[in-house]
């Protein structure tokens, strides 16, 4: 069974490769004509397949691989969900480009959210049965729940695009909708099952008054947290207070979460390879910009800046999805051997990778504030293509070392 789930693992990794590829194709045409290439299109496609052919394919295998360890689930069920899961990624990822929101590319997506649904019942009905303990189920059932509840905004702005009846606020309400639940309900709610669970594995002390108030804080903060996202429209003066709210709640879940890693510091120095260790402080880094900028965008001035300029919106995007999802993803599954940095070019790409999302980072970030303060610099975009060719070369790099690889257990070197 632990060979299925390596198998899924580098098919997750492979999608991420294509990613990265896509990625490069975008940044390539803003430099030079490609005039074949429709950049929105293929922008739809490129975010379709990072959402759920890397991370929501990765995550479920990460999950999936779990499980296994608490109860006989059966593989052949799995199994299935991850090929209709493939077939709906790389359709939606074929069809996009070619016509954007066409009956074919919906058909896809819709295959997706359907995907999206079996999953989460398939997998709710396994923890039931499972000996897993009851507060990692509960951090897991709500990644599954913002899963699902995911689907409205995809749902709707499909509705939009092809009844040809969207308005600006609904389009990018949709967007912003699908993007928030999937940002800070799914990945982030299963991310941190996955990494309470091993706290857990290694005997970490977790007084369950505070696990179970770090979860409500989150949980809690998770729906009203939407509303920082639209606070360009003009909402009711309570709307508001909920999102200050939401802010308040996450930052006391970031202090109890901090505590908690604090406590297991030295486990994790112990038990964690340097390469684990790096993603998961890149990742934990990432995070905390993350919430700083979502409290900022409380200051009506700053929140215009945040959503009013593209380069920030895509910056912000690239540090979640980028610097906190997929490499504490990927530093999650190095670690339970799911994937492999144990030969030296395995090694190498990961860590070039980790570089280039970085320095990703501070060229969008620099972006953004060259068009704050009005200033031209078209150089920067040979800059970002670079990146770009460095983020697919590195990952690359990543996957060609996973090649014929004998994954023994991890012995935290």
């Amino acid at each position: 069974m632990q060979t299925t789930f390596r198998s899924w693992a580098k098919w997750s990794l492979i999608n991420l490769v294509i990613v990265a590829a896509v990625g490069v194709i975008l940044r390539y045409k803003i430099v030079f004509p490609l005039p074949f290439v429709d950049q929105k299109n293929l922008l739809h496609g490129h975010s379709h397949f990072a959402f759920s052919g890397w991370v929501s394919m990765a995550l479920f295998t990460a999950m999936a691989a779990l499980l296994q360890q608490y109860t006989n689930i059966n593989p052949s069920k799995y199994r299935r969900l991850f090929i209709l899961g493939q077939i709906a990624n790389f359709g939606m990822l074929f069809s996009f480009p070619f016509g954007g929101y066409t009956p074919v590319s919906i058909s896809f997506s819709t295959l997706s959210v359907i995907f999206s649904y079996l999953f989460a019942w398939r997998y709710h009905k396994d923890l039931k049965t499972s000996n897993l303990p009851y507060i990692i189920k509960l951090w897991l059932r709500a990644a599954l729940f913002f899963y699902v509840i995911s689907s409205l905004g995809a749902f709707n702005l499909a509705y939009l695009m092809a009844s040809h009846t969207s308005t600006q606020d609904w389009y990018i309400g949709s967007v912003y909708f699908f993007l928030h639940f999937q940002y800070n309900g799914w990945f982030l709610f299963a991310l941190m099952g996955l990494l309470m669970h091993q706290l857990i594995k290694w005997g970490i002390d977790i007084p369950d008054r505070v696990h179970r108030s770090l979860f409500y804080c989150f949980f809690i903060s998770c729906i009203p947290a939407f509303f920082l996202s639209a606070l360009w429209m003009d909402l009711p003066k309570w709307i508001v207070a909920t999102a200050i709210l939401a802010v308040l709640l996450h930052w006391i879940s970031y202090y109890l979460f901090l505590k908690l890693i604090n406590k297991a510091f030295s486990s994790i120095a112990k038990k964690c390879s340097s390469l684990t260790k790096l993603l998961w402080t890149v990742g934990l880094i990432a995070f905390t910009i993350k919430l700083v900028l979502q409290s900022l965008s409380l200051i009506p001035s700053l929140s215009f800046l945040a959503f009013g300029f593209r380069p920030i919106v895509i910056g912000y995007l690239h540090l979640v999805l980028l610097g906190m999802v997929s490499l504490t993803l990927i530093g999650y599954l190095l670690h339970e051997n799911l994937l492999s940095s144990r030969i030296a070019i395995a090694k190498k790409g990961l860590f070039a990778f980790v570089a280039s999302v970085i320095l990703n980072e501070i060229l969008l970030m620099l972006q953004g504030i060259f068009a704050i303060k009005d200033i031209y610099f078209n150089s920067i975009n040979y800059f970002l293509l670079a990146t770009a060719v460095g983020l697919f070369t590195s990952i690359g790099i990543f996957l060609f070392g996973q090649k014929s690889i004998d994954i023994q257990p991890n012995d935290g070197n």
